[in-house]
């Protein structure tokens, strides 16, 4: 598609472009309202410089794209349900490993959402960077014997795997676990999913939430699974986002899986707004 309300500048091979032109504190008229919703699809991944937005701009402009998602266990921003408030001292925080590992957001639903809008509040003077990697290529890069392997193999995406022996074990440990499992029981889904607007296969997987492949013995599942998460960590499938204050990025979750680097020893402040849509099939 040629663009005529905005310039993109892509960050790599595979996936990823910054966005120029574009003032997001003010209204979006529809025509580039509907070309940031194709550079989108397109690039899989957004970025925008320099946009001094509110909290409430923010709601605004994840509301274009759709409903807004209330999250389960992650605290919003006061006055602001809408959005996820991730802030932390350090890269050192514990609860960090969550998002140290290659994951689509709320895979173990069964509902996963369509879109992330993340934007820096507060960013450390180095590192603290966010990778991503295209799960189109993820499946386009596999050998077509393995394609056939995975095809029809549905995997499991369960919650609890985040947690650690030593949280089990503390007071309380194993009923927060079962409390957890309730409220968010595992789900499962086809290893290789169809986009639903491009019409695109992926290989749709977590490091964080997969835990086992259905109809397979468990060293069967093990052994596969860590080749295919070995396979996400391939570098030319990937693009990295250095943050400044104000950047936003904008990923689709359907066929982005994400990372965060911990290698920051200052304060960090992100808003996110999640975006609910049609899931795939």
């Amino acid at each position: 598609m040629s663009y005529q309300k905005i310039k993109l500048r892509p960050i790599s091979g595979s996936l990823g472009s910054i966005i120029e032109g574009v003032d997001l504190s003010s209204p979006l008229d529809d025509e580039t309202f509907g070309e940031i919703k194709q550079a989108l699809l397109e690039n899989l991944v957004i970025f925008f410089r320099d946009q001094k937005i509110s909290p409430d701009q923010q709601i605004e402009f994840g509301k274009r794209f759709g409903e807004l998602h209330i999250h389960p266990f992650i605290p919003n921003l006061e006055g602001h349900k809408e959005i996820i408030q991730l802030k932390v001292a350090s890269g050192a925080k514990e609860t960090l490993r969550l998002a140290n590992s290659w994951h689509e957001d709320l895979s173990y639903t069964y509902d996963p959402p369509l879109a992330a809008i993340l934007r820096a509040v507060q960013v450390p003077s180095r590192g603290g960077d966010t990778m991503w990697v295209n799960l189109y290529k993820a499946y386009d890069t596999l050998s077509d014997k393995m394609k056939e392997i995975v095809e029809d193999l549905s995997a499991w995406h369960d919650v609890t795997k985040t947690y650690r022996r030593q949280e089990l074990q503390r007071e309380g440990g194993a009923a927060q676990y079962w409390s957890t499992f309730q409220k968010t029981p595992p789900a499962l889904h086809p290893l290789v999913r169809t986009h639903p607007e491009t019409g695109k296969k992926l290989l749709y997987i977590s490091e964080l939430t997969t835990t086992h492949i259905e109809g397979l013995h468990e060293p069967e599942s093990d052994a596969l699974l860590q080749m295919l998460f070995k396979h996400l960590d391939w570098k030319e499938l990937h693009c990295r986002f250095y943050w400044e204050n104000d950047s936003i990025a904008m990923w689709d979750n359907r066929c982005t899986a994400h990372y965060a680097v911990r290698d920051y020893t200052e304060p960090r402040e992100m808003h996110r707004v999640t975006v609910l849509g049609e899931v795939l099939s």
